[in-house]
């Protein structure tokens, strides 16, 4: 269902009903309006329970792991095969960052509900702190962003809506439903105009000079097939034999957002830091394609392992 909302995304964007100017817009639109609204009515949605607190704290804490584990992948293959610096610093950035957020959040709502969102918050905030700390260093080879700036860049309306939700989520606050009912239906948009933005981006994106760079292929098998494939395993030995496996559902949304193609937001962030931005382009771009294959066989993998 996702796809065709992409599809129609891309149609709208080779007819030019979509231009260049209104993608751009699109993506302010989600990044600063519908998103933030969707996760923050979110938690507004949902009761506080002993349960889904102490799921949220384990999705914080194995998050920050996971993220870890793929940078790993990401450097012991970017070393094995000898990349550039420049292209060492994108490949790494996209090992560690997928796009949890346009393709990430839609997908866990609509295969796993108000409860999966939570989760995938949380995974999110954890990625977001790391992606303006450490993404920064790694985009920037360690030199030359201040601090000050990098966590200002964390401090965006997605993280505020999320720290403000988890405050009424944790405290049983509530709004009245006139103030509920409008800021929800907007955020429930979101889905759909992150579908129409990457549709767009996919269209848009001029990335004909690098379909024979290997490390575009590389960074998608990494992302799409060979982290999620460690994970449910992992995730699968760990509650077989060891029975200390978490919640079925927190390991289903850790892994799925662990196997996102690459991260829209790197290419900005690689423009912003003088990275290759072209490069990331790519490597979002083939990756987004992709996915489009691999994420169906995630889901079925988790289903049948966990």
């Amino acid at each position: 269902m996702l796809a065709v909302v992409v599809l129609i995304g891309a149609i709208s964007a080779r007819f030019k009903v979509i231009t260049t100017e209104i993608k751009d817009m699109l993506s302010k639109l989600i990044f600063n309006i519908s998103l933030p609204l969707m996760l923050f009515t979110n938690f507004l949605r949902i009761e506080a329970t002993p349960k889904l607190i102490a799921n949220s704290l384990a999705v914080l804490g194995i998050s920050g792991f996971v993220i870890l584990f793929l940078f790993i992948i990401g450097w012991i293959t970017s070393r094995l095969m000898k990349f550039s610096v420049e292209e060492s610093a994108v490949f790494r950035a996209h090992s560690m960052f997928g796009n949890t957020i346009f393709l990430g959040f839609p997908l866990i709502h609509a295969l796993y509900g108000a409860e999966g969102l939570l989760y995938a918050t949380m995974f999110q905030l954890v990625s977001n702190i790391l992606m303006w700390t450490a993404g920064v260093v790694v985009l920037t080879h360690g030199k030359g962003v201040s601090w000050k700036k990098s966590i200002r860049q964390v401090m965006n309306p997605n993280t505020i809506a999320t720290l403000a939700g988890l405050v009424f989520f944790m405290f049983s606050l509530k709004l009245p439903e006139i103030v509920v009912s409008p800021l929800a239906e907007l955020g429930s948009a979101n889905t759909w105009l992150s579908m129409l933005y990457i549709g767009a981006m996919l269209v848009f994106a001029n990335v004909g000079d690098l379909l024979k760079t290997k490390s575009l292929y590389i960074i998608s098998f990494n992302r799409l097939i060979l982290a999620p494939a460690i994970l449910v395993s992992v995730f699968y030995v760990f509650g077989a034999f060891a029975g200390l496996a978490p919640d079925k559902l927190v390991s289903s949304v850790i892994i799925l957002e662990a196997s996102m193609p690459c991260m829209a937001t790197v290419v900005i962030m690689a423009k912003e830091f003088g990275a290759d931005d072209h490069l990331a382009v790519g490597n979002v771009f083939v990756s987004t394609i992709l996915s489009i294959l691999t994420l169906p066989l995630v889901v079925m993998a988790i289903n049948s392992f966990l």
